[in-house]
């Protein structure tokens, strides 16, 4: 009962200060991503902006929403290439913005689709095999190599390695009725900017530095102070996410024919050059100096 009392206060609370701005004649921010791109960086930054109201939101497209008060489906179900969400902001903006059609501009990030599957691997290991809950399992030569061979197994499993990919097609889309690949990207600047009924969309490439994502968000949100400061770096994980890590890296490596195919996947290519792409192949698969 209180879970489900906790989220209607926190719910209530959203869609009135999304309702806030528009009173106003201002139009809410929506930093609107998938799992592991950065997003938190850049929504902080937009609300420390001072922008009317920012919100942050992983799912909008129905399907992909759940209505019981639950925390969001683990990365483990291997059942389900997205995990549906139960977040109250995605049902803010979902009911708020989306059905409504309120005017809205929303910051999509994208990042390399390796960076995001390892990510997701990094903090999920144990969920696949209980074997990852500890840094005495794998940091001996002998279990270092077992455990590269355990995670290749995984990631190129059921494990869901099209996360960034397929949430492009299967929740951005259709969340916002609209084909972004229908529409061209700037790859040299790595941002893009449109308009699709109601609202602004910019499409915007993580692998900016930070200087250069505040650039091209100050420019888009017209807020000339907003700065983007790193969340989420890895570099505050602890040393067994480190060696998982590693891990990840090396079971990645092994598989440079499935680097490929996700690299030249038409969702990655109309966000990467293939100059941008071969890097970010080089980067997946060069071997790096690991344990043993």
């Amino acid at each position: 009962m209180s879970n489900n009392l906790s989220f209607a206060a926190r719910y209530a609370v959203k869609r009135l200060r999304l309702a806030l701005p528009m009173f106003g004649g201002g139009r809410p921010a929506v930093t609107y991503a998938a799992y592991r791109t950065a997003s938190t960086a850049i929504h902080h930054a937009i609300r420390g902006a001072g922008l009317g109201l920012s919100v942050k939101a992983h799912m909008l497209a129905r399907e992909n929403m759940v209505a019981e008060v639950s925390q969001r489906q683990g990365f483990h179900d291997a059942s389900a290439n997205l995990p549906r969400s139960c977040h109250v902001g995605d049902w803010a903006v979902r009911l708020g913005i989306i059905e409504p059609r309120r005017p809205a501009d929303f910051v999509i990030p994208v990042r390399d689709p390796w960076a995001v599957a390892h990510s997701i691997f990094v903090l999920s290991a144990a969920n696949f095999d209980s074997r990852f809950t500890s840094i005495g399992a794998v940091d001996a030569p002998a279990s270092f190599a077992q455990a590269v061979d355990l995670a290749e197994s995984i990631i190129f499993g059921g494990f869901p390695r099209e996360l960034m990919l397929r949430w492009i097609r299967d929740d951005a889309a259709p969340a916002l009725g609209w084909d972004p690949l229908s529409r061209p990207f700037d790859v040299e600047r790595g941002a893009s900017e449109y308009e699709h009924g109601p609202w602004r969309i910019q499409i915007l490439r993580t692998d900016l530095s930070d200087e250069r994502k505040s650039e091209v968000l100050q420019h888009f949100l017209g807020r000339p102070t907003l700065q983007v400061v790193a969340k989420n770096s890895s570099a505050s994980f602890g040393p067994e996410r480190g060696v998982i890590a590693e891990v990840a890296r090396a079971a990645i490596a092994r598989r440079p024919d499935a680097v490929r195919a996700l690299l030249d996947d038409p969702v990655c290519a109309h966000y990467w050059s293939d100059a941008q792409r071969d890097r970010m192949h080089a980067r997946w698969t060069t071997p790096r100096a690991v344990q043993g």
